[in-house]
């Protein structure tokens, strides 16, 4: 796929996850999500994390893409989210993902953030034990 295609995928699929409606068809059936202090989930527990966060919120969640890059089958993009807890605390946080895509679609994304923002909002109660 070409550059400007595969920013297009990676940009529509960052405006899903904003309004929490994940686009399934932007993503490979065998996609792979790494998070900081959890390393690699599946694409089904990646989805459901999406899901128990976003019911945490009142609405959607604000991503703000400040910069985005790409190179061969890659794409780097900088955000910032926003989101109001529905408890009244608000979840602040910076970002820095990379994609990898094949055909088109996202392969598999590595979440780069400040992840003392999700551990104390959240105490990592939706995701699975850290692999060892």
């Amino acid at each position: 796929m070409s550059l400007d295609k595969n920013k297009q995928t990676v940009l529509a699929f960052i405006a899903s996850l904003g309004r929490g409606e994940i686009d399934p068809a932007l993503l490979t059936d065998d996609a792979v999500w790494w998070i900081p202090g959890r390393g690699i989930i599946d694409r089904a527990t990646f989805l459901g994390v999406v899901d128990a966060v976003n019911a945490l919120f009142t609405g959607p969640a604000v991503l703000t893409v400040t910069a985005v890059t790409a190179e061969d089958d890659r794409v780097a993009v900088e955000a910032s989210g926003h989101a109001d807890l529905k408890d009244g605390r608000v979840y602040d946080n910076t970002y820095h993902f990379l994609f990898n895509l094949r055909d088109g679609r996202i392969r598999e994304a590595r979440e780069h953030n400040n992840s003392a923002v999700p551990a104390a909002l959240f105490k990592d109660s939706f995701l699975p034990p850290a692999a060892a």
